[in-house]
């Protein structure tokens, strides 16, 4: 099934269709789930049990999130237009959040039915049939939990990848409502609600990670500290690159992700040589990186006396500092009287603007000091 879809959507080919494997990738899991849902909801009917209603609804909204999927995918390949000119992937992760709030709601509105049936425990009854038909629910969700996660991976789809995560957190699910129903029907021991609010709690602890993952996304969750490096490496590989910073990742969904840097160049070099180079650097290193790169040249001269007696005093500053990682883009203007220089720190050890507007003042007092007339003026860059 896998293959299947990957192929009818020409996964790796020329025209390939990332929409159309999302669409059928949420077909399957409609369909699958839908069949979960009435088998689930007929066992709660029959058996009287409060969790596995519960473990129903939860299928349920796996449905709902099925449809949400496939809508999110026919939205996000919408193409750009005059009010989304980088278009509209970030639909997908949009998608994503709706379905993590839908799995917390199953959770809160179950917690309490649960807690009810603690309240007021009433016997469930369990049959072979029941048995049968709860082990296969589990193969089902073990299967979508291999499927989703595979397809995912395949076109990077946050929202396929949640459920994925869903889908296996639910194998646990039923199998602990399998495992009271049997101790309940085994023993004396009326703990169907108590295992239907184990379940909800579930249910909720899984939508609020899927929460956090979607939001750390769409608040703008930066690059790995793999991808940085990579993109660093391939970089300094061009002649004449003497130097990056400033590298600022922005995506607009999985398939679009725009990255800006700057890439420091001999002031010696002609307009046209440097534009050769960076024009080259953009196209492939966004094709190796399915990345859109835009660089901007930074021109580096030899510097003066004076400018290495500045950069000797910035590089003592540094070494005193802890936190305190490098500086870049030093410029003496000499009719302004004035020194610019960004200054990158350590987010985790300059948290709040607070501490690092305390280590900018720091240095531009004593750049000011060591040389009277002179304005300093530092800007704060932070690494993560």
């Amino acid at each position: 099934m896998i293959q299947w879809v990957l192929k009818k959507g020409r996964l790796g080919g020329k025209d390939e269709n990332r929409t159309k494997i999302s669409l059928l990738a949420g077909l399957v899991g409609l369909v699958s789930n839908g069949f979960l849902t009435i088998v689930k909801l007929s066992i709660g009917h029959f058996s009287g049990s409060v969790s596995v209603l519960a473990d129903a609804m939860n299928n349920l909204m796996d449905s709902t999130s099925s449809i949400i999927t496939i809508a999110g995918a026919h939205f996000a390949d919408k193409p750009p237009d005059e009010d989304h000119p980088q278009g509209h992937g970030r639909v997908e992760y949009v998608t994503g959040l709706i379905i993590s709030c839908f799995v917390i709601v199953v959770g809160l509105q179950f917690s309490k039915t649960s807690i009810e049936r603690i309240i007021n425990p009433e016997k469930i009854h369990f049959t072979l049939l029941t048995f049968i038909l709860l082990v296969l629910s589990i193969g089902v969700k073990f299967w979508q939990a291999h499927f989703n996660k595979k397809v995912g991976e395949a076109i990077d789809s946050t929202p396929l990848k949640a459920t994925a995560a869903d889908s296996l957190g639910d194998c646990l699910v039923t199998g602990v409502v399998l495992a009271s129903m049997l101790l309940d029907t085994l023993t004396d021991l009326a703990i169907d609600g108590l295992v239907g609010l184990v379940v909800s709690i579930l249910i909720i602890k899984s939508g609020w990670e899927l929460i956090s993952e979607t939001m750390s996304i769409l608040i703008g969750q930066g690059p790995s500290r793999g991808t940085y490096q990579e993109l660093k490496q391939r970089m300094m590989t061009y002649d004449h690159v003497q130097g990056v910073h400033d590298i600022i990742f922005n995506s607009f969904g999985p398939e679009k992700t725009i990255v800006v840097l700057d890439a420091e160049f001999p002031s010696t070099m002609s307009l046209l040589e440097v534009h050769k180079i960076v024009d080259r650097a953009e196209r492939e290193i966004s094709v190796a990186m399915d990345i859109h790169l835009i660089i901007h040249v930074d021109p580096v001269g030899e510097t003066s006396p004076f400018e290495r007696e500045i950069m000797a005093l910035v590089d003592g500053f540094i070494q005193e500092k802890e936190g305190v990682d490098s500086y870049h883009d030093l410029t003496l203007v000499a009719d302004e009287k004035a020194i610019y220089l960004d200054l990158t720190v350590l987010g985790s050890h300059y948290p709040d603007q607070e501490s690092r507007d305390r280590v900018r003042e720091d240095l531009v007092q004593e750049l000011e000091e060591k040389y009277p007339g002179y304005k300093a003026l530092v800007n704060i860059d932070l690494k993560y």
